[in-house]
């Protein structure tokens, strides 16, 4: 585990999080790190995913070695609604999750017009119920690549203004990871 605890994902350390995958990548070359099949990229509740992927996406020596499996998403069933109607970057990570796992639904009686606003922002992406135990391992991980055909167009959109370096992010510290999903 690599904690990157210098800032903001989204902005101070994105040439870190490029460093560290390439650090990976020489350190296999050379033997002194043990094969892996797999990298997570956890960030905080608010983290704005479109620089993640961007820096993911827009460099060449990640795309020739990494693969973009997919991008999951939290949802609290509890505040998830008032978390996207005040939070942009909550909505940012619905649209682009393919799959989207909603939380504390066993605290929530009713979820359809939660669930409905998030198959209006991704239609494509698996809604999966986390107290029914629909977030297993084999639901998560290794169920295709990320596809930017399958999202909304503002997404295309997003990374775009990423690549032209048209920011737009803000900063979030101090806000409760639990209110928002995670990229």
């Amino acid at each position: 585990m690599i904690l990157m605890a210098s800032g903001c994902l989204c902005c101070t350390i994105r040439g870190d999080l490029i460093s560290t995958l390439e650090d990976l990548i020489k350190k296999f070359d050379t033997g002194s790190l043990t094969p892996f099949k797999r990298v997570v990229i956890e960030t905080t509740g608010l983290a704005d995913p479109a620089p993640i992927l961007q820096s993911l996406l827009g460099h060449p020596m990640i795309l020739a070695r990494y693969t973009l499996d997919g991008v999951v998403t939290l949802v609290d069933a509890v505040n998830g609604s008032s978390t996207l109607d005040h939070h942009p970057e909550a909505a940012k990570q619905a649209a682009i999750a393919d799959r989207i796992v909603l939380t504390k639904t066993d605290l929530q009686s009713d979820v359809t017009a939660l669930h409905a606003r998030l198959k209006a922002l991704n239609p494509a992406a698996n809604v999966l119920d986390a107290a029914k135990g629909e977030a297993t391992a084999n639901a998560l991980i290794g169920t295709g690549l990320f596809d930017l055909t399958k999202k909304i167009p503002d997404v295309a959109q997003w990374l775009k203004a990423e690549a032209y370096g048209d920011h737009g992010h803000h900063h979030h510290h101090g806000h409760d990871a639990e209110n928002a999903g995670r990229s």
